[in-house]
């Protein structure tokens, strides 16, 4: 026997015995389930976290391909207007070089009659004022006044009404036929760049 046989334990300390290695074990027990029951609660937790960082990854991953295929397509869209843009430069570059060819030819004679013989083309007069007018009517800035201003740029735009505006300009008809090619090549360049940008708008 030991010696905790030998002693006498009262029935109220024994009972009390009891109940504190009841308590004892039920904290035991409650501690394990705790334990069980965080261990549960974290691993779950670190489950749902993984799964959301896989999810939000997987978004991610799907929102960079959509993006980089519409940049794909947009690129694309831009270099294809761009070599339709080229093409229509030449295009319209040629065009004018065909013109400038036949200015000496259209401005130089002319035939009065069908089945008449060609001639040289009577001179053509442009007053300086009729000049003026033209390139105002085209938006041509006019010079600024001042003592800089030159004798050409002076002669180039007469005061309205004056004699000065009724002297010949020296422009000739050939002038004229090569400044449409130059102008009218700019004026639909512009177009064809407008209609290009436009298109793109629209498939956008």
């Amino acid at each position: 026997m030991g010696a905790l046989d030998l002693i006498v334990w009262p029935r109220s300390a024994r009972i009390l015995a009891i109940a504190f290695a009841c308590l004892l074990s039920a904290l035991a027990g409650g501690a394990a389930t705790a334990g069980f029951a965080f261990s549960y609660a974290k691993a779950s937790g670190d489950t749902d976290l993984a799964n959301l960082k896989t999810e939000q990854a997987e978004q991610a991953a799907k929102a960079a391909n959509e993006s980089r295929l519409l940049l794909l397509q947009q690129v694309a869209r831009v270099n294809e207007a761009e070599a339709l843009m080229y093409a229509t430069i030449d295009q319209l570059a040629e065009e004018k070089r065909q013109l400038q060819e036949r200015i000496p030819h259209v401005t130089t004679q002319y035939i009065p009659a069908p089945g008449a013989a060609a001639k040289p083309v009577p001179h053509c007069v442009f007053t300086a004022g009729w000049l003026r007018d033209y390139n105002t009517a085209l938006g041509v800035p006019a010079p600024r006044s001042g003592a800089a201003d030159s004798a050409s740029e002076k002669a180039a735009r007469p005061a309205p009404g004056t004699d000065a505006e009724l002297l010949e300009s020296g422009v000739t008809p050939a002038d004229i036929l090569a400044h449409a090619q130059d102008y009218g090549e700019w004026a639909r360049t512009n177009l064809a760049q407008l209609n290009e940008l436009l298109d793109l708008r629209e498939k956008d």
